[in-house]
C-alpha cells in the first residue's frame, strides 16, 4: 500500500516508526521548519528529521499566516499529495487540517490516532486537560478524518486508567505508543472494510481548546490562600483554569500544577520594588491539607528553594 503519514512531534515518532516497520511508508507530511528557543533556532519537527534518516519523502507546505492550522494553498497540497496516489493517510499530532479534496484521494481513506476517549476532549490538548478533569480513565481512539477536526466515525478504542501521578508528556506517549500497536492491530480488518465504525454522539462532545500561557497565570492571594490550607468556591477562583477542578484549593493548584507541567506551567506575579515580576511555581506537594512550594523561579533569576526566595522577597 502507499500509506502517507502526517504528523510533527516526537510523539508522532513513534506511530510513524511502528507502522513503517511493517507498512513501509510512501512519504510524510510534517509542519514546516520554525524558530525555537530563545535563541529563534530554526528548527525541522522530529518527524521531518526521522523521515531524512530513513530517507523517506517529505513534505512540508505552508501554512496560512492567520490561521496556522490551514494551508495557504489547499490546492497545491493535494495536487502533490496526488502524486503519490495513495491508498491510506494516516495522521498523528499533525495539526494541520487536510483539505476536502485530498481526503478524496486515498483509497482506503484518511484516519487520526487522538490521545483521549473521543467524543470526549476533542482538540488540541486532551491530554493535559484529561487530568485537569480528573478523568479516571483515558485512551487513544482511532477515528476517521472529516472536515472537522475529531469528528468522524470511530474505528478502535484502548482505554487506560489515569493515576494521581500522571504528567502530561509521558501519559501523552504512552497513549501514542499504545495507538501505534493498536493501529497495527486494526488495519488489516480497516483495509478490508470489515470495521464496525461507531458514530460519535454529539452530546457526549467535550472539547480540550489549546491552552495559552496565560492558563497557567494564578493570582497570589490564590497561591496564599492554598498555602494556608484555605478553600475557595469554584465560582471565587477569579476566572483561573482552577474554576474547572472540583477538589479544595490546595489540592485543585497541585493538579493544576501537574496538569500543566512542563508548559505553560503555574505562574503568578508579585510586585518587587514597585513592578510586578512573573514567579513560576516549579515544585510542590500537598501536606496536611496545605500547598507546600519547594522550588520557584523569578523573572530573570534562577530557580531557588521558597525559604531563600520568602527570605529575599516576601519579608
Amino acid at each position: 500500500m502507499n500509506i502517507i503519514f502526517f504528523g510533527s512531534t516526537e510523539d508522532s515518532v513513534i506511530v510513524a516508526k511502528t507502522l513503517h516497520a511493517k507498512y513501509p511508508l510512501a512519504a510524510v507530511v510534517t509542519q514546516p521548519e520554525k524558530p525555537v528557543g530563545r535563541e529563534k533556532t530554526i528548527t525541522k519537527t522530529p518527524l521531518d528529521v526521522w523521515a531524512t534518516e530513513q530517507k523517506i519523502p517529505c513534505l512540508t507546505f505552508v501554512q496560512d499566516e492567520e490561521q496556522g492550522w490551514k494551508y495557504k494553498n489547499d490546492d497545491d497540497v493535494t495536487n502533490s499529495l496526488a502524486t503519490f496516489k495513495p491508498d491510506l493517510f494516516v495522521t498523528a499530532c499533525y495539526g494541520q487540517k487536510l483539505p476536502s479534496a485530498a481526503l478524496k484521494l486515498p483509497k482506503s481513506g484518511s484516519i487520526n490516532i487522538h490521545p483521549s476517549l473521543l467524543p470526549r476532549w476533542r482538540g488540541a490538548d486532551p491530554v493535559p486537560w484529561t487530568i485537569i478533569a480528573g478523568d479516571a480513565q483515558t485512551g487513544v481512539t482511532i477515528s476517521i478524518i472529516t472536515d472537522t477536526f475529531d469528528s468522524g466515525d470511530i474505528i478502535a478504542v484502548k482505554k487506560i486508567p489515569v493515576t494521581d501521578h500522571d504528567m502530561p508528556d509521558p501519559l501523552r506517549t504512552n497513549l501514542f505508543t499504545i495507538g501505534a500497536h493498536l493501529l497495527l492491530e486494526t488495519l488489516p480488518t480497516y483495509i478490508k472494510g470489515n470495521c464496525e465504525l461507531v458514530p460519535q454522539r454529539k452530546e457526549d462532545v467535550v472539547v480540550a481548546r489549546k491552552l495559552t500561557r496565560q492558563d497557567g497565570f494564578i493570582p497570589f492571594t490564590l497561591v496564599e490562600k492554598s498555602l494556608a490550607g484555605e478553600d475557595v468556591l469554584r465560582e471565587e477562583r477569579l476566572d483561573t483554569v482552577l474554576q474547572e477542578i472540583t477538589e479544595p484549593l490546595p489540592q485543585a493548584m497541585v493538579r493544576l500544577l501537574r496538569a500543566l507541567s512542563p508548559w505553560p506551567g503555574v505562574w503568578t506575579t508579585i510586585s518587587i520594588d514597585g513592578v510586578d515580576k512573573r514567579l513560576k511555581l516549579l515544585e510542590y506537594a500537598t501536606r496536611d491539607g496545605r500547598l507546600v512550594i519547594t522550588n520557584v523561579q523569578l523573572e530573570g533569576k534562577n530557580p531557588v528553594d521558597w525559604k531563600t526566595f520568602q527570605t529575599a522577597y516576601l519579608q
